[in-house]
Parts: structure tokens; sequence; C-alpha cells
């Protein structure tokens, strides 16, 4: 156990969480740059292909993550994919790791350590998957 934010979390726990967390965070990541990619692509008529464009990184990119095949999977499936969040294998890889995610942020808020990422990639996780916000009063 490692003592953290004024009490004790068992440490192999919450390396997996961190883990988990990380990879969450990830695929929010990629969904909102697939989107600003879309929404731009919408707007000019580029009519980009987005499973493409991720096999394309693949080979000549700094990202050139094996993540990038299971992108260009998803936008094949169903190339009017609206976000990586709502294909099958990316929302329940989200579904399972979400507890994960949120036990790490709340872990890093509650001792006072900045998560940018991983907060704003859990704060955008939660906006797209709500119907109804507090923004819809505005």
């Amino acid at each position: 156990d490692v003592l953290v934010g004024g009490g004790t979390v068992d440490k192999r726990q919450l390396v997996d969480d961190v883990r988990k967390a990380l990879y969450a965070s990830k695929i929010c990541s990629y969904a909102q740059g697939m989107n600003l990619l879309r929404a731009k692509s919408t707007e000019k008529a580029w009519n980009l292909n987005l499973g493409e464009l991720a096999r394309i990184w693949k080979g000549g990119c700094i990202i050139r993550a094996v993540f990038l095949n299971r992108i260009k999977r998803a936008y094949e499936r169903n190339p009017q994919l609206p976000s990586l969040l709502v294909d099958p294998e990316f929302a329940r890889e989200m579904v399972e790791r979400q507890a994960a995610w949120r036990r790490v942020v709340n872990l890093a808020i509650s001792a006072g350590i900045s998560t940018p990422g991983m907060t704003a990639s859990l704060a955008y996780f939660d906006t797209y998957r709500r119907a109804r916000l507090p923004a819809n009063l505005v």
C-alpha cells in the first residue's frame, strides 16, 4: 500500500487503474481528433477517409502506433462512424475502463496532482455520452 491524498491505496490496484485510465484517455484523445478531422472535412468538402488516414499515419508519421490499426478497422466496419466512442469494440473498452479512470482522476484531484489530459479526456467522454447537459439550459 502507498499513502496518497491522506489515505492508503493498494499499489498494484493503482498501477492497474492508471494503465486503464491512460488507455481510456488515449481512446478519447483519438476520438476527439478524428471528430475534428471529420468536421473540417465536411466543412471544406475534403471527403477524408478516416480509416485510410489512420493507415497512412501508421506508415509515415510520428504517431506510428499499432493502435492506429484498430482505428482503421473501426472505420472499415462503419465508414460513417460518428465517433470512435460508439464503435462497439472501443465502446466496450471504455465501459470496462471507466471505473478505474474515475478512481485515478478522483485520487489525483484529492491529492492535488495535476492530470489535465486525463481529466479533460474524462470530461469529454462524459459530455459525449450525455444527451442532456447543464449547457442545454443556456
